[in-house]
């Protein structure tokens, strides 16, 4: 296996590229599901939405970190049970040692971030901050 990047380290660039006190107050943002310790990073996947076919390729690719642009886990929890697809990702993930980490609206409200690429593409030069 290769030795990969301790999580910790992968988790402050990220929120180095975007603090997660941009983030809207409702917002579930950072690291959501974090593998006991210690965790490396070895291999990353990039998505907009953690759904389980997205997690399946995950696990497929062997990867054991996931950026979801939007947060997996959004409302509080009370069960881990399959019959639910969020708290099944939840707990595949879990049982495959994969990080989450979900960057929202911090990645929204960061200058040239998503708001201003937005605007940038709808003829506004100047975002309004």
């Amino acid at each position: 296996m290769i030795a990969g990047v301790a999580l910790k380290k992968v988790v402050n660039v990220l929120e180095s590229i975007a603090p997660l006190k941009l983030a809207g107050d409702w917002d579930n943002v950072g690291l959501l599901v974090e593998p006991s310790a210690p965790h490396h990073v070895y291999k990353m996947m990039l998505t907009n939405d953690l759904t389980l076919p997205v997690l399946q390729e995950c696990i497929q690719k062997d990867c054991n970190f996931i950026l979801s642009y939007h947060p997996p886990i959004f409302r509080a929890l009370k069960r881990l049970r399959q019959t639910d697809v969020k708290e099944k990702i939840v707990v595949q993930c879990i049982e495959n040692r994969i990080a989450v980490f979900s960057p929202h609206t911090s990645y929204d409200a960061v200058e040239d971030g998503v708001n201003d690429w937005l605007l940038a593409a709808c003829g506004k030069k100047e975002p309004h901050r």
